[in-house]
């Protein structure tokens, strides 16, 4: 039936169907050569130019595969043109700074010194609640553990500990106001907000001078068991200072 032949093959003969085969073997081996070519971070995490270097590739494979009447050559052209490119703009963010963040972005500090940075949050476009997410898989139990955490250029996070932790705003969303003032850290009080800490025996009537949020629940000092893996992963405190 020409309707039936027409949704299994398409316009093409059902020779083609073999030749299908021998195709997708030469476009895999292509793409693996493209591959290799391109060095190992390709295999690792994806940069933004590195995932548009894999669309490309994938697109430029697919038409040679699937269509009769397209040949491979065209797209061996595409894949080393993508690959010229991508080496080409690899080597200039190496010698130029300005080319390599105005192409990857930039690292973006989102806590410091225990505090959230807010306006980086919002610039990075993450809110508060993803950040905790975040920290919360990475064993943190609150911000007064941490030096620093930092979004790096391809959207991973890394945290820097701090080596003698200090009363920090929770990270965990279920904490009620009872719960805290009963394991809090005495005398010491956090911005629900940003995380800023200070020392009162009263709990602040004040606005936050960092964020202008009004409310203030109990700083907690909770003890954290963080793997070996997790702490050699993470940089030293002192790189981070300085």
């Amino acid at each position: 039936m020409p309707f039936i032949e027409r949704l299994l093959i398409g316009d093409g003969p059902w020779a083609f169907l073999i030749e299908v085969i021998p195709r997708a073997v030469i476009m895999y081996l292509m793409l693996l050569v493209a591959m290799r070519m391109m060095g190992k971070r390709v295999a690792a995490q994806l940069s933004i130019t590195e995932l548009a270097v894999i669309l490309m590739l994938g697109a430029a494979i697919g038409v040679p595969i699937q269509v009769s009447s397209q040949g491979v050559l065209p797209a061996a052209v595409v894949l080393l043109a993508v690959v010229a490119l991508q080496r080409l703009s690899a080597r200039a963010g190496r010698r130029w700074r300005r080319f390599e963040v105005l192409e990857q972005g930039d690292v973006t500090i989102l806590v410091k010194d225990g505090r959230m940075l807010l306006d980086q949050l919002k610039a990075s476009q993450i809110s508060r609640e993803m950040l905790a997410s975040e920290l919360r898989a990475a064993n943190v139990a609150h911000l007064g553990q941490l030096r620093r955490v930092y979004m790096e250029a391809s959207g991973s996070i890394s945290i820097v500990w701090r080596k003698e932790p200090l009363p920090g705003l929770t990270v965990r969303p279920d904490m009620e106001r009872s719960l805290l003032d009963a394991i809090g850290a005495k005398g010491y009080f956090s911005c629900w907000s940003c995380g800023v800490t200070v020392q009162s025996q009263e709990r602040p009537g004040r606005p936050c001078e960092a964020c202008g949020y009004e409310r203030w629940e109990s700083a907690v000092r909770v003890p954290v068991e963080r793997s070996t893996a997790t702490d050699t992963t993470h940089a030293d405190e002192q790189t981070a200072a300085s």
